[in-house]
């Protein structure tokens, strides 16, 4: 090696001694951080918008609105098509917000301000965040009622897969709210049913639609639809109040599979 080629390597390892080096911590939170849409919040700005909040959300794609909760205790309530699901929330330490709900688990997202919205985005490495849904109306308090454009029903109502699962192919025995009228009913699959009361037998049909209502067609009576609901173990049916105040018709006492009288 020449004089020449030896005072070049010097120059050009005294410079790189000069540039800090990047930790690895240091270096990642780097490249998210450049990766990352503008507006994003941090955790210190999550917390007072959501927290103690009812707050109202579009979802991408879809016609479809959300209504959530933040309890100022970790505790989150979240409805859909007047379904209420319990679950939790919390702010991570990098600016995510997550939350965990048993339908759909742990997820973690960005909050990006928007003008006055707040946009909701899971962040992907090759960063094309994929923008899930809109943050858009704030309520201090909880007015989940108030929010939802659906009659806000009871924690524990079955959705339209559940009540199917439970009637399809079971006899129920259930007694009237009012009257105490005690019923057999046998759920067939094809979708009619057989009914012994007091020792006589009323036949009609069956069907669950699509808000998870059961609709029951007695003989020639009109078409009655109710949502169901498990309440300390027990399964009730309720009429549907605009005003929230659902009315109990019939309790359910036992179910068993197949059908039990003749």
């Amino acid at each position: 090696m020449n004089r020449f080629t030896t005072l070049f390597t010097a120059a050009i390892l005294a410079v790189f001694m000069l540039v800090p080096a990047l930790s690895p911590a240091a270096d990642k939170a780097s490249r998210a951080a450049i990766d990352l849409p503008q507006g994003v919040l941090d955790a210190a700005q999550i917390g007072p918008l959501f927290s103690g909040n009812t707050v109202g959300a579009t979802v991408e794609g879809k016609d479809q609105e959300l209504v959530f909760f933040f309890g100022p205790d970790g505790q989150l309530t979240q409805v859909r098509d007047g379904f209420q699901e319990s679950g939790t929330w919390d702010i991570r330490e990098d600016g995510r917000l997550c939350i965990d709900l048993a339908s759909s688990g742990r997820d973690c997202r960005i909050i990006v301000k928007q003008g006055a919205k707040y946009q909701q985005y899971a962040v992907k490495k090759d960063g094309n965040h994929r923008y899930e849904l809109t943050y858009g109306v704030f309520q201090k308090g909880k007015h989940l009622a108030k929010l939802s454009k659906e009659p806000l029903l009871p924690v524990g109502t079955l959705n339209k897969t559940e009540v199917i699962e439970l009637f399809s192919g079971k006899t129920f025995e259930s007694v009237t709210a009012g009257k105490g009228r005690i019923s057999e009913t046998y759920y067939n699959p094809d979708g009619t049913l057989e009914q012994l009361q007091h020792g006589e037998k009323r036949f009609g049909k069956w069907r669950v639609n699509n808000s998870g209502r059961i609709c029951l067609q007695m003989e020639d009576l009109q078409e009655k639809c109710r949502i169901i609901v498990k309440e300390d173990g027990e399964f009730k049916k309720y009429i549907v109040k605009k005003n929230g105040q659902h009315q109990h018709s019939v309790s359910y006492r036992k179910f068993t599979a197949g059908k039990t009288f003749k």
